[in-house]
């Protein structure tokens, strides 16, 4: 009752109606207006999103860009690059006998595309303050774009999002894509796990440092890397004719489709499909 009372009166001296949010029961680690604001945008051709907020891009029933946002995000328009630009703000507030860091710009942002556009580039990158606890996520959901770039300190999800050309993804925390399409990838982690599910690229090269690399069959039409220095490796492969597998670890357990193995296929065999497996500490399990 103590607590639920001096949170009320926190709230009140702070503008009223705002949300408190409480670590361990004392310490408060956020506070905020949280007013969305949302604003359309025309003849839009790249996106720039430089924030550490959560943010999800995605298509909906719009007629032009939409974007809903916290108060102290900023949104500028150059020609046909949109500028959407948001930080955390912090200040020190005395409460329950300390001094306590205070975030005054929490919230999502949502950016909406019309369903048929197809941009010309979309940058993103969302850096964390407290990286030891991730909790920012960003989400891509629909979108169509010439080339993508994603940098930042979150855990990131690409759900049938279509990159004509190139994908590339410098992230730490947890990547998933699934059921995307891209022509050229790369997919690099510190920390995270990277899942994939049912995409269909060209070639891509994964790599993190201390997750897991994960995926079910992948329709890839050139080449296939995965490399984890302390991980495992999972995930399906089609076997025919075209499929070459190498597969290479110093410590772990190697199997390819039941027996342990490092090879199969022949990796000169007409439009061979090649995938290529490495970790230094994990085990590696390739399974049809």
């Amino acid at each position: 009752m103590v607590l639920g009372a001096a949170a009320f009166l926190f709230g009140g001296l702070n503008g009223g109606g705002r949300t408190v949010y409480w670590d361990h029961g004392f310490n408060v680690v956020g506070v905020g207006a949280n007013k969305v604001q949302s604003s359309n945008y025309q003849n839009v051709q790249q996106i720039r999103v430089s924030t550490s907020n959560p943010t999800t891009i995605q298509t909906g029933n719009v007629s032009h860009v939409v974007v809903a946002k916290p108060s102290k995000t900023t949104v500028t328009q150059h020609g046909g690059i949109l500028n959407v630009k948001g930080s955390k703000h912090w200040r020190k507030v005395f409460f329950l006998g300390g001094f306590h860091s205070v975030e005054e710009n929490f919230g999502t942002t949502v950016i909406t595309i019309p369903k048929n556009k197809n941009l010309v580039s979309l940058s993103a990158n969302l850096e964390e303050y407290n990286t030891d606890h991730l909790n920012g996520h960003v989400r891509l959901n629909g979108i169509s774009v010439d080339r993508l770039h994603y940098s930042g300190e979150s855990n990131l999800a690409l759900n049938h999002v279509n990159v004509t050309n190139n994908l590339n993804i410098d992230n730490m925390g947890h990547i998933a894509v699934n059921s995307s399409k891209f022509k050229t990838g790369t997919i690099s982690n510190d920390f995270g796990n990277i899942t994939l599910k049912s995409n269909t690229f060209g070639t891509l090269s994964a790599e993190t440092d201390a997750g897991f690399i994960s995926f079910n069959r992948q329709n890839v039409s050139k080449r296939f890397t995965a490399d984890s220095e302390a991980g495992s490796i999972n995930g399906q492969v089609k076997r025919d004719r075209r499929t070459y597998i190498f597969a290479d670890s110093d410590i772990g357990g190697r199997s390819i489709y039941g027996r342990s193995r490092s090879k199969y296929g022949n990796r000169n065999a007409k439009n061979a499909v090649r995938y290529h497996f490495v970790t230094e500490a994990g085990h590696i399990k390739i399974k049809e």
